[in-house]
């Protein structure tokens, strides 16, 4: 018999037993439906975590090749020259360079407390500090008007003056800078949980306005830093190494210090790494109850081989081969799995979409072709390994037994 004809007659089996197809279709339905959709949902976060580690406001992708001085630089020179600028601007893939200062919104410094040295971290703000448990909240206007003050964590207030109460309206000096504390905000922990990082402001032992410090404290120096802003589908990490080593060897200051990279996309490798484990992880449990469906499909087709009996009988005398009568159980339950997938599948891309587009979601999920493949594989697979024995035992039965 012609393929064709075959799998015209296990459709018609199926539409045959439309409830009982449509029951037994549901195993693989939710089964695909999950696994899409937690798969879409964690490339979707997976990209967006990625996207803003690695990009800027503007969303395009930044480096930074950042240059530490021995003790023979001389510290008022500018680490950077226009030639190293123009050598690092023709390298393929980079579209501009910006120099800058290294400060930024954190700063690890030692205070002296009790005849010891304490490390702390400054936040600087240009908004509002975090609540306070004593006294207020740093405020906008506080950068505005050049207010020097300051708030402190719990812990740091009793390590200076004894207590959260004996602290307010003295001084904390950072960077030879006396600064008025007017707020005790709750302690700062050792450890940084997930919220915290992704949050805009980590927790800090002393908090600053960020134009109060940059007034008073002024570097004389055109900036340490070089962020190069790349073209699209530059991998960063090889282009830092590519500029270092041009640095290293034409850099004006290289024999006075060292250039680093410090490049977000590692980070965002390792972030990702860690949410495709959770996510591959998450699917793998989904996809279990496939397992499960695939025996309820088995079961089924040894069900439709005992009701058909005399069907395989009357086939088999009208001379139709033992492998004819295999193909087209096979195909009735591949066709039966596969439609199952489908459908699954498109109820994973409304369930993932529909699921992104809540207010509190701050991605979109994301669906790409493997997606799509792997739950037709997936589906087809199911449907030719469980059909397999059934199959088997329709094509082996003896046509003197079935008369019989």
């Amino acid at each position: 018999m012609r393929f064709t004809e075959i799998w015209t007659t296990a459709l018609r089996a199926i539409l045959k037993n439309k409830r009982r197809s449509i029951l037994t279709m549901l195993g693989i339905i939710i089964g695909i439906a999950a696994v899409v959709t937690i798969l879409a949902i964690g490339d979707g976060f997976s990209n967006w975590v990625t996207k803003s580690i690695t990009a800027n406001k503007s969303g395009k992708i930044e480096t930074q090749i950042v240059f530490l001085p021995d003790g023979t630089a001389n510290t008022n020179s500018d680490p950077f020259s226009q030639r190293d600028l123009s050598l690092i601007e023709q390298l393929p893939g980079v579209t501009k360079v910006k120099q800058s200062s290294s400060e930024g919104d954190y700063k690890q410094l030692n205070l002296p407390v009790k005849n010891k040295t304490k490390s702390v971290l400054v936040h600087f703000t240009k908004g509002k500090s975090s609540p306070v448990v004593a006294g207020r909240r740093l405020m906008p206007s506080d950068n505005q008007t050049g207010n020097q003050v300051a708030v402190i964590d719990v812990s740091l207030a009793k390590s200076l003056f004894g207590s959260t109460t004996n602290a307010l309206h003295h001084g904390v000096e950072v960077d030879d800078h006396l600064y008025e504390i007017v707020g005790i905000r709750s302690r700062v922990t050792d450890s940084v949980n997930f919220s915290d990082a992704m949050s805009s402001e980590m927790p800090a032992n002393i908090t600053l306005p960020k134009r109060v410090h940059q007034r008073y404290v002024q570097n004389e120096r055109s900036g340490d830093v070089l962020t190069l802003i790349l073209t699209k589908g530059t991998k960063a990490s090889k282009l830092s190494k590519k500029a270092i080593r041009i640095l290293e060897t034409q850099g004006s200051m290289r024999n006075q210090g060292d250039y680093q990279s410090s490049d977000p996309t590692t980070q965002a490798d390792v972030f990702g790494k860690i949410l495709n484990a959770i996510t591959y992880f998450v699917s793998a449990v989904a996809g279990t109850s496939l397992f499960i469906a695939g025996i309820g499909v088995m079961n089924m087709m040894y069900i439709s081989v005992a009701e058909r009996t005399m069907e395989i009988g009357i086939r088999r005398a009208m001379g139709a081969r033992q492998q004819d009568i295999r193909m087209q159980f096979l195909l009735e339950s591949a066709t039966l799995t596969i439609l199952g997938g489908l459908i699954g599948y498109g109820l994973g891309v409304l369930l993932a979409l529909g699921i992104s587009a809540l207010p509190v979601m701050p991605f979109h999920a994301s669906f790409s072709l493997g997606g799509f493949l792997l739950a037709f594989g997936v589906s087809t697979a199911v449907g030719l390994i469980f059909g397999v024995m059934p199959a088997n035992a329709a094509s082996r039965k003896d046509l003197i037994d079935i008369i019989r």
